[in-house]
């Protein structure tokens, strides 16, 4: 199986990979935990460097920090099947519903911003992947190298100030403000432009990848063999994208810790209450609980999404349900 395929669905039941995912999670939490309980003291934190000991000890004790690590720990553990990480001592809320309240701003641009990009991804790495060395192909593979030479920061600032700022096509903010109205349409034009951007951040990597996986499945012998019987070159296109279906849903899979890490830039930038805001908010107060909390969530939505594309991918590919290699 080539490395850019997702592995083990062919071989392994679903009921398997959704208990190793499980699995996964639990690690991951335990590694979360643990790094952060050996390397920081919440309560060191909070009170700042000039603290003096006995001070530091009474708000580990009203915290409950001076629990052994292995309570602590299982509360996290048991905690996450009603989605319990816990509170943020620092926004005085639950961690959950803090995360759950940033997310909705986020996936407003993100998710249609990584749809457009991957359907532009998908379609101008087919098109390059026909004429390999050709004038769409040299056009398109010089589009996104300049995409992926500049800084996702310079695209977004420069398309935020041109697009909005300058010439006043859409709105300067991605979210209404406290008080405004919050209507669809409203909603809509707000995130049109922040999702744009974010398509125009991903679609350059996007564009090389899939040039690559298709070229490869383009070459594959079976699809010589669909030619040499005469039929239409639009089915066997159709053939190769169904073929490629693997590596493009494991790219998808691959994108997901992107609504988090990508989001940083953009929710500074358009003042959008999002997960990459609430992230820079809990690193400059040195709010563990709720940096903790991110981590779990983004390693189980990357762990999740990657589990669902897979069993997808062998829904669609005969050969990977067979357990075949490529």
């Amino acid at each position: 199986m080539d490395p850019g395929y997702p592995g083990s669905v062919g071989r392994s039941a679903p009921l398997g990979r959704v208990l190793s995912s499980i699995v996964t999670v639990v690690l991951v939490v335990v590694i979360v935990f643990g790094i952060v309980d050996a390397l920081v003291d919440p309560a060191a934190v909070a009170l700042g460097q000039g603290a003096a000991p006995g001070e530091v000890e009474r708000l580990r004790a009203a915290w409950g920090l001076d629990r052994p690590w292995t309570t602590r720990l299982g509360e996290l553990v048991v905690g996450l099947a009603s989605f319990d990480l816990g509170v943020s001592r620092v926004q005085q809320a639950p961690v959950s519903s803090l995360i759950g309240q940033a997310f909705a701003p986020t996936l407003a641009y993100a998710l249609p911003g990584m749809l457009l990009a991957t359907s532009l991804g998908i379609g101008g790495g087919l098109a390059a992947a026909r004429r390999v060395g050709g004038a769409v192909d040299r056009a398109l593979t010089g589009v996104a190298t300049a995409l992926m030479s500049t800084s996702s920061l310079i695209l977004v600032i420069v398309g935020h100030q041109l697009l909005a700022h300058r010439w006043g096509l859409f709105s300067l903010v991605g979210w209404p403000l406290v008080g405004a109205e919050r209507g669809l349409w409203t909603l809509v034009g707000l995130a049109l432009l922040p999702a744009l951007l974010w398509a125009l951040v991903q679609v350059g990597p996007d564009l090389r990848h899939y040039r690559s996986v298709f070229v490869r499945e383009l070459g594959e012998p079976y699809l010589d063999g669909l030619r040499s019987r005469g039929i239409a070159e639009g089915r066997v296109l159709r053939h190769a994208l169904r073929g490629a279906s693997a590596p493009i849903l494991a790219r998808i899979a691959g994108r997901l810790p992107h609504l988090v890490v990508g989001s940083l830039v953009i929710d500074q930038v358009f003042n959008i209450p999002g997960v990459g805001g609430l992230a820079i908010t809990a690193l400059r107060t040195g709010d563990l609980a709720l940096c903790e909390g991110l981590a779990v969530v983004l390693a189980i939505i990357t762990i999740a999404g990657q589990l669902l594309l897979d069993l997808a991918a062998a829904a669609i590919d005969p050969r990977l349900r067979a357990g075949g290699r490529r």
